[in-house]
Order: C-alpha cells, then sequence, then structure tokens
C-alpha cells in the first residue's frame, strides 16, 4: 500500500508527499478556473451588447435613410425608438456585467486569487465596446447620419 502512495505521489502533482491532496493547490486552481469562468461570461456579454448596438443602429440608420429618400412625408418614430430602446440595453447590460466580474475579481483576491490571474485585458475590452456603444447611442439620438 505504501508504494502505492509513493508512485502515487510522484506521478500526480497534486498529491504531497504523505499521500494527501495538496489543498492549497487545489484550492488556487479551483479559484483560476473561476476567475476564467468570469472572464469568459464577461466576454459573452460583450458579444451579446455588440450584437445589440449593431441591430438597434441599423435598424434607425435604415429608416433614417428612408425618410431621407421621401422627404415630403416624415416616417414613424417607432423604428427609432426601438434601435434606441435596443442600444440602451446593450449599453446597461455590458455595464451591469462589467461591475459584477470587477466585483467577483475584488471578493476571490481577497480570499486568495492568484495575482497573475487577474487580467486588464478583458474589462479593458469590455470598456472599450461600452464606448462604442455610448457613441452609438449619441449618434442615434442626434438623429446623425452615417
Amino acid at each position: 500500500m505504501s508504494e502505492e502512495r509513493e508512485q502515487r505521489s510522484q506521478s500526480e502533482p497534486g498529491f504531497a508527499e504523505s499521500g494527501e491532496p495538496a489543498v492549497k493547490l487545489r484550492i488556487a486552481a479551483a479559484m483560476v478556473r473561476t476567475a476564467l469562468s468570469s472572464e469568459q461570461t464577461l466576454m459573452s456579454w460583450i458579444r451579446t451588447a455588440l450584437s445589440l448596438y449593431v441591430f438597434g443602429f441599423s435598424i434607425t440608420q435604415f429608416f433614417l435613410y428612408l425618410e431621407q429618400q421621401q422627404a415630403s412625408s416624415p416616417l414613424s418614430t417607432g423604428p427609432r425608438r426601438l434601435g434606441l430602446a435596443l442600444i440602451l440595453l446593450g449599453t446597461l447590460a455590458l455595464s451591469l456585467a462589467i461591475i459584477e466580474h470587477v466585483v467577483r475579481l475584488k471578493r476571490m483576491a481577497e480570499v486568495g486569487l492568484p495575482s497573475d490571474s487577474r487580467n486588464f485585458l478583458p474589462v479593458g475590452s469590455a470598456l472599450a465596446v461600452l464606448g462604442i456603444g455610448i457613441a452609438a447611442l449619441v449618434v442615434v439620438a442626434m438623429k446623425w447620419s452615417l
């Protein structure tokens, strides 16, 4: 039986020499997996927000183009309001996702998340996409044509 433990401790890095699991290593690995999962969730929210931005912006620009082609009769404000609502929904959802991600990482850092697992890249790209959404919101609200 002791040979089996010895072979196991040499072949598996998660086991200490005594044969017991290295709890600290497992906890650190679980924290890193959770941090990566949080980043993946943030990236999914970025993708969702971009889809809402593009769809809302396309609707408003298409109906603005139709309105400019038919200068005599203005079109309904419904499509413009729908586009504004979609862009606003994407901006709000992404803002909340950024806040949730940052709070989760702060809580995990207090418990012992390794410092090299905290990247700025996901939050930085989310903030850049949020800036794009705010710019789209301003363009649509001001009825600027691109």
